[in-house]
């Protein structure tokens, strides 16, 4: 390591060559344009930093006037970043009518430990088709997906693999190798193509560092099975032995991860993941509440049936079966009793067929977790699921919710950061899930407007809607509602919400709501939760225990969050609500 590159300032490290920002060992969110400002004032090593230098260096030397506010709104990103006051600042120092100067201490030959266990980050990306025929893409996707999962089986302790939700933004390579290790913090990246010459299918494939751009190993694997998952079976131990020996000789572990039988069947299966990991994008209550469609979940749901029948041995179909009956009755198109029972058998199904599958075990606990309020056997199915892949995003982001529900915060937090670690793109958002859910709503809101201006997914928007409205910010919570909205192309529901606003102030938004709720229920199913919900935030405890009771007696998968969702915390301290918890088991 380049000890050189690496600066102090109090305490918090910047690691120009990772570009990263540190406190503690915790890498600290900071966008580009202020990274980039921090690491040019570090290596100025105290000189000062015109206003002028910043404006060429960033924007090019810009005249427009965007580019004060743009200085401006960078020096206070970086100062939030440092953790110290515009008023009296220690380290960033503002000189009056010239600019700025960054008081840092570098690293003289001391190098940075890392932290016991601090795995090195990892994608594979999609594998680029170099064919003439189209068909290959979804075994060129199917390749890279087992090479993925049998590297991050081998040794989670030491790599660190980032999900297929988030490689799968790159198959259309338009970022440099430094940009996307940049964009997800990475260490190095696997990269390889499938080619055919005559009658020999050949694949070519590289590891490459990410902070300078070296190929730190290559090879090239020529296979000797035929069939497309027969070639997967055979070459994924391969790449992912090779790989890790590049990267560590101690760890290994053999792989024993099942490869589906049908070809068609893995291609269906994808397809529906696609329309099924675009929902992670919407908080369940917040999109019933909304009602924002559910043909994400028909395609999906389409996909995994063909999937299954194509294959009836195929276990990830019906852990997507089992995925979308769950869920349909979580976001509330279905009753309870309609979606999960066929979720338990789907999963159980799925745990017959390969009862190491993790994606099973997650099925399971969470049909455990939402609909039997069984908290130990949701707990020992998440446990295995990650003991198996330790990398699964979605089981530490459900993870997570059962532990700040027991009162286990600190858990429950670290379970969603891993999350966001593991699949920054497919799961954006975990960590600010944590922050409401354990109630730190001036937290999730700082870090919501620490990063401003940065796209965000929809359950962003909607999780600091629901921060501002706790904390009194209502005008705040309307603008992060419409937001949401129009992320999810409601844009007709988020021009009314706004109609009522200016008609009436946030009061009549919240009626305008009790309105919608009532008329949709008379045309088809609501739950009962969404209304026990919405009388709570209208601080009517009357109606909202008989909604209660109502949800209690349908078994409102919801309801095994009432500990933590926010809407209900004023009514924690009545003995009339702490009876309703027990009867949940809480």
């Amino acid at each position: 390591m380049n000890t050189r590159s690496i600066f102090r300032i109090a305490d918090v490290e910047l690691d120009v060559e990772r570009y990263e920002l540190r406190r503690g060992g915790v890498q600290i969110p900071l966008e580009r344009q202020p990274m980039e400002l921090l690491i040019m004032m570090a290596l100025r090593h105290e000189q000062l930093v015109t206003r002028a230098d910043i404006a060429r260096s960033l924007w090019g030397g810009s005249a427009f006037r965007e580019t004060d506010n743009g200085i401006n709104t960078a020096i206070r990103k970086i100062r939030v970043a440092l953790g110290e006051s515009p008023e009296q600042p220690e380290y960033l120092v503002t000189v009056k009518g010239k600019g700025y100067r960054l008081n840092v201490t570098p690293s003289d030959g001391e190098e940075v430990a890392s932290l016991p266990g601090d795995a090195l980050r990892m994608l594979v990306l999609p594998f680029s088709n170099h064919t003439t025929n189209r068909g290959f893409e979804p075994f060129c996707d199917a390749l890279a997906d087992e090479i993925s999962a049998a590297i991050g089986a081998m040794n989670p302790a030491h790599v660190l693999v980032i999900a297929r939700t988030t490689a799968a933004q790159y198959r259309t390579i338009t970022h440099g190798i430094a940009d996307i290790g940049r964009h997800l913090s990475l260490d190095y990246i696997l990269e390889g193509s499938v080619a055919i010459d005559g009658t020999q299918m050949r694949i070519l494939t590289q590891l490459v560092r990410c902070v300078d751009q070296v190929q730190v190993w290559s090879a090239a694997y020529e296979p000797a099975s035929q069939g497309h998952f027969d070639i997967c079976r055979e070459l994924r131990a391969a790449f992912a032995t090779d790989v890790m020996s590049a990267l560590t000789a101690s760890g290994l572990h053999p792989l024993n991860r099942r490869s589906p039988i049908n070809p068609a069947a893995h291609d269906d299966w994808l397809r529906g993941r696609f329309y099924w990991t675009r929902r992670v994008h919407f908080d369940a209550g917040f999109a019933a509440h909304h009602a924002l469609g559910d043909e994400d979940f028909v395609r999906a749901r389409a996909y995994f049936e063909s999937a299954v029948e194509r294959d009836p041995t195929y276990a990830l179909g019906y852990v997507g079966l089992s995925n979308v009956f769950g869920s349909t009755a979580a976001h509330g198109f279905y009753p309870p009793k309609d979606g999960y029972p066929r979720a338990r058998e789907a999963a159980l199904h799925a745990l017959q067929l390969d009862a190491n599958l993790p994606e099973a075990h997650q099925a399971l606990a969470g049909v455990h977790y939402f609909y039997d309020w069984d908290w130990r056997r949701a707990e020992d199915e998440f446990l295995e699921a990650l003991r198996i892949n330790p990398s699964h995003a979605e089981t530490s982001r459900l993870y997570a919710r059962l532990l700040l529900v027991q009162g286990r915060d600190a858990e429950g937090r670290a379970q969603f950061e891993r999350a966001e670690r593991a699949d920054p793109i497919g799961f954006e958002g975990s960590r600010v899930f944590g922050l409401v859910q354990s109630g730190q709503y001036d937290e999730a809101i700082a870090e919501y407007c620490l990063h401003e201006g940065r796209a965000h997914s929809p359950l962003v928007h909607q999780l600091v809607a629901t921060a501002f409205e706790i904390r009194g910010l209502y005008e705040e919570a309307v603008e992060a509602t419409v937001e949401a909205l129009f992320c999810s192309n409601a844009f007709a529901r988020a021009e009314k919400i706004r109609e009522a606003w200016d008609a009436g102030g946030y009061r009549e938004v919240l009626q305008w709501y009790l309105r919608d709720l009532t008329a949709r229920a008379a045309e088809g199913y609501i739950s009962p939760f969404l209304f026990a919900e919405l009388y709570a935030r209208l601080a009517q405890p009357e109606p909202m225990f008989r909604w209660l009771e109502a949800s209690l007696a349908e078994r409102s998968p919801r309801m095994c969050e009432l500990k933590t969702n926010p809407w209900f915390r004023r009514f924690r301290s009545m003995g009339r609500f702490r009876s309703v918890e027990k009867r949940i088991g809480l």
